[in-house]
C-alpha cells in the first residue's frame, strides 16, 4: 500500500453532508472509520482533507473547491454529491454536466482514474423527512441521478461505490436515520464503509 511513516497516503473528500456527517459525531462517519480502519490494517494514511458541508449542491462545492485549492496530487480521492441538486428539485439534465465538472475536477487531484472512488447519492425518501417532501417525485429523480453517476464513473474509469441499497434499509430500521430524522445514523454509516473500504483500499494499493 502507499505511503511511509514519512510519506502518507494523503486522501481528499469531496462532497456535502453525507461526507463530513451531519447528525453524527466526526468519529461515528463513515470517513473518519475509514482512515482508522486504514491505519489498522498497517496503511500509513493523513488525516483526509474534506471539502464538503451540509446542504452543499455542485456548485458550492466547485465554488469552494476554487477557494481551497487544496494542493494535489493525493492518493485517493472521493467524490458523493447531489442529494442536495436532487432534494431542490434541479433536472436530471441539469445536474449532469454539474456533475460530470465535480469528476473532472476530482480527476484533477488524482494521479488516474483508479483513484478516484465516485460514491453513489443515497436514498433519502424513505427518511421521515425525505416521506414529508414529494419522496415519489424526489425518488424518481434520484433514481436517474445515479444513473448519470454511474454512467460518468463508467465514462471516466473511476472506482465506483453503490451506497443506495443499505440507504434503503431505513424503511425497515429506523435505528438507521440520525436524530435528525433524515441523514445516516452511526449504524448506516457503518454499513456504507463495509462497502467503500474494500473500495477504496484498493485504489491505494
Amino acid at each position: 500500500m502507499a505511503g511511509t511513516d514519512e510519506e502518507r497516503a494523503r486522501i481528499l473528500a469531496l462532497g456535502d453532508s453525507y461526507t463530513v456527517g451531519t447528525g453524527v459525531d466526526a468519529e461515528e462517519r463513515w470517513l473518519s472509520k475509514f482512515v482508522d480502519r486504514l491505519r489498522e490494517d498497517g496503511e500509513s494514511a493523513a488525516d483526509p482533507v474534506v471539502i464538503a458541508e451540509n446542504g452543499w449542491t455542485t456548485d458550492d462545492l466547485d465554488e469552494e473547491i476554487t477557494e481551497r485549492d487544496p494542493d494535489g496530487p493525493f492518493d485517493l480521492v472521493t467524490l458523493l454529491i447531489g442529494a442536495n441538486n436532487c432534494f431542490q428539485g434541479e433536472s436530471p439534465e441539469t445536474f449532469e454536466p454539474k456533475f460530470r465538472a465535480m469528476l473532472d475536477r476530482a480527476l484533477g487531484f488524482a494521479p488516474d482514474p483508479d483513484s478516484v472512488v465516485v460514491i453513489t447519492v443515497p436514498d433519502y425518501t424513505l427518511t421521515p423527512v425525505g416521506e414529508d417532501n414529494d419522496p415519489d417525485e424526489h425518488a424518481k429523480r434520484l433514481v436517474r441521478y445515479n444513473e448519470i453517476v454511474r454512467e460518468a464513473a463508467r465514462a471516466e474509469g473511476t472506482r465506483l461505490v453503490d451506497v443506495v441499497p443499505p440507504s434503503t434499509r431505513v424503511a425497515e430500521d429506523g435505528s438507521l436515520v440520525a436524530d435528525d430524522d433524515l441523514h445516516p445514523a452511526p449504524a448506516q454509516h457503518d454499513l456504507w464503509l463495509e462497502r467503500i473500504y474494500p473500495v477504496a483500499a484498493a485504489a491505494l494499493d
